[in-house]
């Protein structure tokens, strides 16, 4: 039997709507350019004019004028007709402090431990926590045998489609739990769980082993293993860790490891 597979990662059509949504909260032009800025978290990395102001739900002269404001204050970069974002904002972002990794200093005690776990792998190690229904990737070491993986510092994908997401969803709070199980669950490969039951037997089995396993479900051929990081005091899952690669073989060899691993960061976040 055939699966149609839905377009995978950021779909464009899906974020002009909750940009539109957004926007109309608050019709100010600070509003909109916070709107239009949030526009290029996409996978293209370069944007036009027509393609920025339909995703953002604004007419293009208001688009053009917006982003003049951008460029004068140098947070976005003119390219011929397209526009990109500038170091500007990576600085920015690497300063922010909301998050509870960053406060905690657990992302910088994570560090060691992921240098030498890509040492010993050679394949592609990721610092992630959960945000909403999505995993957020937070650290990325790059594997000499892991393909294209569709992941970046950054970037975001649905938690109930990676090892890292059901790592965490096993050690969530009720109200996150509740949230990714009300869907939609999005497929990428004919793998992806796709329902709320399948899901919950997934957790259920994550909680008994200590490990949370993506089998092509997010590419296909990509296979991941992953451990959550545990908040001592509470016992809910603040980040996770992941080895990915195309050889699922040898992942396997990683678990020990990957438990000790979080069992230390998960004492660190205390």
């Amino acid at each position: 039997m055939s699966v149609l597979i839905s377009v995978p990662a950021d779909v464009s059509d899906t974020r002009a709507g909750q940009a539109e949504a957004r926007t109309g909260l608050a019709d100010t032009s600070a509003a909109k350019v916070l709107v239009m800025l949030d526009a290029f978290r996409g996978p293209k990395t370069v944007l036009g004019v027509t393609e920025l102001a339909h995703m953002v739900g604004v007419p293009k002269s208001t688009a053009h004028r917006l982003l003049s404001i951008m460029v004068e204050g140098g947070f976005v970069r003119k390219i011929g007709g397209r526009y990109c974002l500038t170091e500007r904002l990576f600085e920015v972002g690497n300063r922010a402090g909301s998050s509870a990794i960053r406060s905690t200093g657990l992302r910088r005690r994570a560090m060691p431990y992921l240098t030498e776990l890509y040492a010993g792998s050679r394949d592609t190690v990721h610092l992630a926590t959960l945000s909403g229904t999505d995993v957020l990737y937070l650290e990325k070491l790059f594997g000499h045998n892991t393909g294209s993986s569709p992941t970046a510092v950054g970037t975001r994908r649905p938690a109930h489609a990676t090892a890292l997401g059901k790592s965490m969803l096993a050690y969530a709070s009720d109200e996150q739990v509740e949230a990714v199980m009300a869907g939609p669950f999005q497929r990428f490969t004919a793998r992806t769980i796709h329902s709320a039951d399948r899901l919950e037997q997934e957790l259920a089995r994550v909680r008994e082993e200590g490990l949370a396993y993506d089998e092509g479900e997010l590419r296909d051929g990509m296979h991941c293993v992953a451990v959550p990081i545990l908040d001592p005091g509470t016992g809910n899952a603040v980040a996770a860790v992941s080895v990915c690669s195309f050889r699922p073989q040898s992942l396997k060899r990683y678990a020990t490891r990957l438990i000790s691993m979080a069992r230390d960061l998960s004492r660190a976040a205390a």
